[in-house]
C-alpha cells in the first residue's frame, strides 16, 4: 500500500513538472528560419499559451534595444480567453458590425491571448521602443510555434467603444502612457503563404 501512494506521488509530480514546461511542439528553428517564416495569424487553435512560455516571450520582449535603457513603454498581458472574449464582447455591444467577419470569434482575430503596448508620452522615441520590443515579442512566439498578429485597428475599436472602457482601465497603464497597439498570441490554425517583399527599398549607399 505504501508503495502503491509512493508511486502515485512520483506520477503526479512528473505530471505538474510536465505541464509547467514552455511548450515543445515544434522543433527547433534557426534565427533565418524564425524571421523567414513568421506570419501574421488570423486564426487561431481554440487552446492558452502556456504561461511559462509567455514568461519566455516577454523575458526576449524587453530586452529589446530601447533608447536611453528606460523602456519608454509598459506591457499587459491578457492571457486568460475568457477575459480576451469579454473584452471582445464589449465592442461588439456598441458596433455590431464588428463581428460580421466570417469565423469571427473575437476583435483580436480570434486570438486566445493579447499582449497590450503602451508607449509614453514624455519621450519622442517611445514609439520605437514599443516597435522594437513588439519584433522581439513576435520573432520568441514564433520561435516556440506560437503565432502571433500586431493590431492597430483592435486598439482603435477598443479606444472607440463606451462599453469596452472599463476593460481599458482594467489594463491599469500609468499616467503619462497610452496604448499604441497589441499583439495577438496562440496556435495558428492557418498556415499563410509569404507576400512578396520589394528589395529595392533597400539601397547601399556609397
Amino acid at each position: 500500500m505504501l508503495k502503491q501512494i509512493f508511486c502515485t506521488a512520483i506520477a503526479a509530480l512528473t505530471l505538474l513538472s510536465c505541464s509547467n514546461q514552455p511548450d515543445a511542439n515544434t522543433k527547433e528553428k534557426s534565427f533565418d528560419d524564425v524571421v523567414m517564416t513568421r506570419r501574421s495569424i488570423r486564426q487561431y487553435q481554440d487552446r492558452a499559451v502556456n504561461h511559462d512560455t509567455l514568461e519566455i516571450i516577454m523575458k526576449h520582449g524587453i530586452n529589446a534595444p530601447n533608447g536611453k535603457g528606460i523602456q519608454a513603454y509598459e506591457v499587459r498581458v491578457i492571457e486568460n480567453p475568457e477575459l480576451v472574449n469579454e473584452m471582445s464582447e464589449a465592442v461588439v455591444k456598441d458596433s455590431p458590425e464588428v463581428a460580421k467577419r466570417p469565423g469571427f470569434k473575437n476583435i483580436f482575430v480570434n486570438a486566445p491571448c493579447v499582449v497590450f503596448v503602451a508607449s509614453y508620452n514624455d519621450y519622442d522615441l517611445s514609439q520605437v521602443d514599443c516597435g522594437l520590443l513588439g519584433e522581439n515579442i513576435m520573432l520568441s512566439a514564433w520561435s516556440m510555434g506560437v503565432g502571433s498578429c500586431c493590431l492597430g485597428s483592435s486598439v482603435r475599436m477598443l479606444k472607440g467603444s463606451e462599453s469596452a472602457q472599463p476593460y481599458l482601465e482594467r489594463l491599469g497603464f500609468s499616467e503619462g502612457y497610452d496604448l499604441l497597439y497589441c499583439i495577438a498570441l496562440g496556435y495558428p490554425d492557418e498556415e499563410p503563404g509569404q507576400k512578396p517583399r520589394n528589395a529595392e527599398k533597400v539601397r547601399y549607399v556609397e
